[in-house]
């Protein structure tokens, strides 16, 4: 947990010392959490508190919880449908999950030629080493016009994860990219396909697809 002093805190929320006094006086489990720490022991107030003092960050924290609630049923809802796309890509392996930010704004056909070219990339250089499959859909930005893209890759070959790693992030440098492994408890596919695996927003690419087919 972060930490900031009262002067930085007061800045940041914009409220009053006596305002924030009241509010831990109200609320002792949440003073619990103020530390006092650095010469003379000065109280340290957590960055995480500053949601209580501004309803726009309350909203967007209850937005994202609801958000958070909607996928689960989405998930729970597309789990019963045993022989659906999203419940079969579900259960395959997979190495990264991906997210891409652009620079620049970006339509849904521009995002489809970029996620089609860094596959096209890859497959040139890897695919006679390994087995290789993505999914991705692009996004619209919650911030800004434009959208983004999320995948998951699967490379059989797992002595190759480091280079295709430092590929990726070589192919969209200039953009904001995160690559985590890929954590099956987070249910990326599911978020990928939680709008509909439909349109231009998607599409599943691989050398070695054998059954697996694309479902409107």
């Amino acid at each position: 947990m972060k930490y900031e002093s009262l002067k930085e805190f007061i800045k940041r929320i914009g409220k009053s010392k006596s305002t924030i006094n009241r509010f831990y006086k109200a609320n002792p489990d949440l003073k619990e959490e103020i530390k006092e720490k650095g010469q003379g022991n000065k109280k340290h107030y957590p960055l995480s508190h500053a949601k209580y003092f501004s309803s726009e960050l309350m909203f967007e924290e209850n937005k994202l919880l609801l958000e958070d609630n909607r996928a689960m049923k989405n998930l729970i809802d597309c789990l019963m449908v045993k022989d659906s796309l999203p419940t079969s890509l579900c259960y395959l392996d997979w190495s990264f999950f991906v997210t891409v930010a652009y620079k620049h704004e970006r339509n849904k056909k521009s995002c489809y030629r970029l996620m089609s070219g860094v596959y096209s990339a890859l497959i040139e250089k890897y695919g006679v080493l390994a087995e290789i499959r993505m999914v991705f859909n692009a996004e619209p930005n919650s911030n800004r016009d434009g959208y983004h893209n999320h995948f998951a890759l699967y490379v059989s070959d797992k002595t190759l994860h480091n280079a295709i790693n430092s590929d990726i992030q070589a192919y969209f440098n200039g953009n904001r990219i995160e690559i985590e492994p890929y954590d099956k408890y987070k249910a990326g596919i599911h978020y990928i396909s939680k709008g509909g695996l439909n349109g231009e927003d998607w599409d599943i690419l691989g050398n070695r697809l054998g059954n697996i087919k694309k479902a409107a």
